[in-house]
């Protein structure tokens, strides 16, 4: 930009400016005996300076470890069989792009690959010409200024370290090919009209164009943004040209037919934009739909490091389809064999909560698209960083823990279910239909108390202001309006079993729908209102099939449980997250119908079952046998190297004897779980209402331990003292809690702390990303604690302290269990899972 007078100019005073600071620094300094200084030095200032755009833009720089095993991995694939190249990156023919270079670590990567191989093979002094014909065959595209400025700086510095060509010698350097430019965007439109000043920036972009239309790259390589609900950022890709030619993201959008339509939504992340952009650039997929330019068949590899989730997610199942029809081969590191958001000392991003993986998929020329490439999965150690990062400098293709994955064109890139896991029956398969939980979109119809939703709804219904009563009602916005729910919403249908109201809420001064008791998290029960016209999905089956006998099971779907039971039930409405607070999961009901008529157990199972153990088998039976065997720490413990591959199965006893006992322990566990209110018995000890503990283990309140109401305000605190047993909330306590019972969790999520803070003073969440602020109705709440507020603990505390007590008797049956034969998927007769069901379509309203 200063190569214009005119230019110059303008920007004398900040030019002055920069330059009075820059002088002022030693740049040896800044990076000596540190290579990767510059890289910190960006990371930790964007951080500092302006971290909401580090997480409007997903930016989030690869450690160098990580970039370091990434380009040895490339550089043994391109010297291996399929490309014998035996240079490696070093070969003359690899031409190498990093499509989000960020602050350039990839492309220093390469360079100091190329200049080990070449140091190597032909000695130092043939490293200068080496690395300045390299230089034209790398290329870095990035959207962001920041980063951009601090790629070039870090790349020139390298260069003039690797092309030192000794005393009395000099080198000249290499042209970068490093463009500001938007990846995503059409590569064959002229870009629009600039100013005079912004020349510079439109003449990157059209060299960047012609490279995105013409150059063959070899090898795509990078950590590209992570962004979900990216709808309208993917340009080219995601929206396409135009006209006949199709978008490449429709390359990847699976089938009607295929029933995962629901899931779709998944494939708007801008990472998946960046996959998909990497695989039409290096091997031509759906070239000639997306631009009308004939079909070729490449050769290349793409290795990015991004979250998990397309690995086996339902909406990605076109995109694994495509990655097998045009790969030879494929392998999956996954970095993060902890889960979702495990202790930021063991994650590759210390900020990314989301599991983490390196793929490397390589193609060979000739590939046809009627073989599935091999794809592999190993992962990395659990624990500390550092201890992956020393596992991935020693990674191999060739050689390690590799683990063949399944070869279904749509199946997951996840190890395949073997032994005695992979006879058991998938938990989806004995049930007709599972569904989503209830997705109400606004967080203030949810409470722990009535009192405030009468309030909320108060303050909604008496505002005046139209604008006002819009943002207060907070609907869901698509491309910033509002989307399925609003206040100017008119419904068809309400919810069953409830007082319907179909006309618009601005027009609405009535007052509010009696709330209900709604199972918003394991073990917490608040309270909604069960008003359509406030609920974005409210799931019609759960509330269509709803009754005094029903009972609900949830769990995890495309995640798997890390600790804790790996199921829940439940008597009450079940939120998405009823599970565990997040990552959503399946809810599969007892019946499928309001008068407990119809099973939702497959009616030839109970069939088969009741020929195998001698006597009939009622639907509730088979939920309580999978309450005694599923929902308890030991079962996640014992399975857990099978559950790398997210779908629970069932260790379906074919011993009667064995059956039985599991039906009578798993019926106490759904009572405890749904608080006395289902499958209860007086006679075998479960009496309807709040279960108990015996006097010697019960909580106890003491006299000075009441925790205070008026005046005072809501505690923010709760702790707890493992030598003195006694949980303080405030500056009230409560005696004789076990330590298991504090310690109790569900994957990952406290189950104790959890129930508090939605009771605390502060019950606000952290905002991730650019997500909106929730609606201000969520701030009223009661200024003091509340009386039910300790019923409700006390309540808790005592199912809490009978299912640690249940535990180690539940381990011992599942012992048993397995140590004897089992009924398996084949003599089932039932398949390996079940789509959804009709009924679990989207609101009618």
């Amino acid at each position: 930009m200063t190569d214009n007078p005119d230019n110059r100019t303008t920007l004398k005073t900040s030019l002055e400016t920069m330059t009075r600071v820059l002088g002022e620094v030693n740049w040896h300094e800044v990076g000596k005996n540190d290579p990767d200084a510059w890289l910190y030095f960006y990371e930790h200032f964007l951080e500092v300076y302006d971290n909401n755009l580090r997480k409007r833009t997903g930016s989030y720089y690869t450690p160098p470890e990580v970039v370091n095993a990434m380009v040895r991995m490339v550089d043994e694939v391109l010297r291996g069989p399929l490309f014998e190249r035996p240079g490696g990156f070093a070969s003359t023919d690899v031409t190498v792009a990093d499509p989000a270079v960020g602050t350039g670590t990839f492309l220093l990567g390469v360079l100091r690959r190329i200049a080990e191989t070449v140091g190597s093979d032909l000695g130092e002094g043939a490293v200068p010409s080496a690395i300045a014909s390299a230089s034209e065959r790398l290329i870095g595209f990035e959207l962001q200024f920041g980063p951009f400025a601090v790629a070039q700086l870090r790349l020139i510095a390298e260069l003039q370290e690797l092309m030192n060509a000794g005393p009395g010698k000099s080198a000249v350097l290499p042209s970068l090919k490093l463009f500001i430019t938007n990846t995503l965007g059409n590569p064959f439109e002229e870009e629009e009209w600039l100013p005079q000043v912004m020349q510079p920036i439109a003449n990157s972009r059209r060299q960047a164009n012609a490279i995105k239309r013409g150059q063959p790259i070899t090898v795509v390589i990078g950590n590209p943004p992570y962004k979900e609900k990216a709808d309208g950022r993917g340009g080219w890709v995601e929206l396409g040209a135009g006209g006949d030619l199709k978008a490449p993201m429709d390359w990847w959008r699976p089938p009607v037919e295929w029933g995962v339509s629901a899931h779709t939504k998944h494939l708007k992340n801008l990472y998946v934009y960046f996959w998909r952009w990497a695989t039409w650039k290096v091997f031509g997929t759906g070239n000639y739909a997306a631009t009308g330019h004939a079909d070729q068949d490449e050769e290349g590899i793409i290795c990015f490091i991004t979250v998990a989730g397309f690995l086996n997610g339902p909406g990605f199942q076109k995109m694994r389809d495509d990655l097998r029809r045009t790969c030879s081969n494929i392998w999956i590191i996954d970095c993060s064999p902890e889960g979702h958001q495990p202790e930021v000392a063991t994650r590759v991003f210390q900020a990314v909560q989301q599991p983490v993986c390196i793929v490397v998929a390589a193609k060979k020329l000739g590939k046809g698209r009627s073989t599935p490439a091999d794809v592999r999965y190993m992962t990395l150690p659990p624990g500390k960083r550092e201890a992956k990062f020393d596992a991935l400098a020693n990674l191999s293709l060739d050689t390690g823990d590799w683990i063949e994955c399944a070869d279904g064109w749509r199946d997951p890139f996840l190890p395949e279910a073997v032994g005695a896991w992979g006879e058991m029956p998938p938990l989806k398969s004995l049930f007709l239909y599972d569904g989503s939980g209830v997705m109400p979109g606004r967080t203030w119809v949810i409470a722990p108390d009535r009192q405030s939703l009468a309030e909320r709804w108060q303050a909604l219904t008496s505002e005046k202001d139209a604008g006002r009563k819009e943002l207060l009602f907070h609907p869901h916005l698509r491309g910033g309006k509002p989307g399925d729910k609003h206040v100017r919403k008119e419904l068809k249908h309400g919810l069953r079993g409830h007082e319907e109201r179909l006309s618009p809420v601005v027009s609405d001064s009535g007052p509010i729908v009696p709330p209900i008791k709604y199972g918003y998290r394991f073990l917490d029960r608040q309270w909604l209102i069960p008003d359509a016209r406030l609920i974005n999905q409210s799931n019609p089956a759960l509330w269509d099939g709803y009754s005094n006998n029903q009972v609900f099971m949830t769990a995890l779907d495309a995640h798997s449980p890390t600790s804790g039971p790996a199921l829940t039930f439940t008597d009450l409405i079940p939120d998405l997250h009823h599970y565990k607070g997040s990552f959503g999961g399946r809810v599969i009901p007892l019946w499928r119908d309001a008068a407990s008529s119809q099973s939702n157990i497959r009616p030839d199972l109970l069939a088969f079952l009741a020929d195998i153990y001698g006597y009939e088998i009622s639907p509730a039976d088979l939920m309580a046998y999978l309450g005694a065997v599923m929902a308890h720490p030991a079962f996640t413990a014992h399975f857990r190297n099978d559950l790398v591959q997210p779908g629970l199965r069932v260790p379906l006893t074919a011993d009667a004897e064995l059956f039985l006992q599991g039906v009578t322990l798993g019926r106490e566990v759904v009572w405890l779980h749904c608080y006395g209110e289902r499958f209860t018995d007086p006679t075998a000890g479960r009496p309807k209402g709040a279960p108990r503990l015996s006097a010697a283990d019960a909580p106890r309140i003491p006299v000075d331990g009441a925790i205070p109401g008026a005046p005072d305000a809501i505690p923010d605190n709760m702790e707890y003292d493992p030598e003195t047993r006694r949980l303080s909330v405030g500056r009230g306590h409560i005696e004789n809690v076990p330590r298991a019972v504090w310690d109790y969790e569900v994957s990952g999520k406290k189950v104790l702390w959890q129930w508090f803070s939605y009771r605390k003073q502060d019950r606000s969440r952290p905002i991730i990303g650019d997500r909106r602020a929730p609606s201000p109705l969520d701030k009223i709440q009661p200024e003091q604690w509340l009386p039910e507020y300790t019923v409700d603990l006390m309540n808790l505390l005592h199912v809490l302290g009978r299912l640690v007590l249940l535990e180690p008797l539940q381990a011992d049956l599942l012992n048993k269990i397995l140590e004897k034969p089992l009924a398996g998927v084949e003599a089932l007769g039932l398949k390996n899972d079940n789509n959804d069901d009709p009924l679990e379509n989207v609101d009618k309203a």
